[in-house]
């Protein structure tokens, strides 16, 4: 039988009421004014207090996914929920710092916070290259990387080798964890990523060895699918992946906006858990659910601030939870 979390999932249950919807996002995508999207944002609980300046945002929505983040462990036993979400931040600032070490180029205010190690921490690490102080297959993937890379000359390589590394420890937390919905997040999520890379490797590269390097273990679409059909005509792509069809067709004929295809499948199956009533599911959604919302915030400032049209920010939005 499935642990039950009543306590928790009515939490989650009144948080969601608070979720932008499809409409609110467009309207503050029409908006004119930064202050009135700033004000709709404070009354969904964005602290705009934090900044004295529109261009800090991220500096509330930051504060916000570590306020998202501890309400998660407080309300769950199953701390490994968390950690799937926070993995992928971690191996984004060591990514961020290894490839501008090779570049010289600073790389201080683009670090994220809300990872589980610190980034004064993983900075530290990673300028005194003190790897021993990260988990085994996180020094291995460093060193791994930077040894392609002196081989290769192609940043590429440091995505794909920490990316493969990433994925091995949230496949690892969803199997401790032991509930369908985020063993199969994990495979969709594995598969969505696979798909990425293939197109962008055929488009950039030309080289199915390269997408090779970058091939993550753990989904249902094998190595052997994407290298047989790396040279295929795009007309005939989509047959080639089944249950990926409607996405493959999208990246065929629309590649820029890849990324919000991917985005886009993977909340259809968060969807799935409005269905469930006191498992974790919810939960989880939920997290997935703030994470994409942070991500269209971050699209409809970046794009005002850019003085892009609003066509063009609607354009650029992820499907919303609610």
């Amino acid at each position: 039988m499935e642990k039950m979390y009543p306590y928790a999932v009515a939490k989650i249950r009144v948080r969601e009421g608070r979720l932008l919807t499809k409409v609110n996002l467009e309207n503050l995508a029409s908006e004119k004014s930064i202050d009135r999207i700033v004000s709709v944002l404070r009354e969904r609980g964005y602290d705009f207090d934090l900044v004295t300046r529109y261009e800090d945002y991220g500096k509330v929505l930051n504060k916000t996914q570590e306020d998202l983040y501890k309400l998660v462990k407080e309300i769950i036993e199953e701390k490994d929920v968390v950690e799937i979400f926070l993995s992928k931040n971690d191996y984004y600032n060591i990514k961020l710092i290894l490839k501008s070490q090779i570049e010289n180029k600073d790389y201080q205010e683009n670090l994220v916070d809300t990872g589980s190690i610190a980034k004064e921490d993983i900075a530290k690490i990673m300028e005194n290259e003190e790897y021993d102080r990260l988990e085994a297959n996180t020094q291995s993937a460093i060193r791994e990387a930077k040894e392609l890379y002196a081989k290769t000359k192609m940043p590429f390589v440091i995505d794909a080798i920490l990316d493969k590394a990433c994925f091995d420890k949230m496949r690892d937390l969803a199997k401790s964890i032991k509930n369908d919905f985020i063993l199969q997040y994990m495979v969709k999520l594995i598969d969505i990523t696979n798909i990425q890379a293939f197109f962008r490797v055929r488009k950039i590269y030309a080289k199915p060895e390269i997408f090779e390097i970058s091939y993550i273990e753990g989904g249902k679409i094998s190595l052997k699918t994407f290298m047989e059909n790396f040279y295929e005509e795009e007309q005939n792509l989509k047959d080639k992946f089944l249950g990926f069809s409607d996405t493959i067709e999208q990246a065929i004929y629309n590649y820029a906006n890849l990324d919000i295809f991917c985005d886009n499948y993977m909340m259809n199956y968060m969807k799935e858990a409005k269905l469930k009533a006191l498992t974790i599911e919810p939960i989880v959604a939920y997290i997935y659910a703030k994470k994409t919302e942070f991500k269209n915030i971050r699209i409809i400032f970046a794009g005002k601030l850019n003085g892009i049209s609003p066509e063009k920010i609607k354009e650029r939005l992820r499907e919303s939870y609610v």
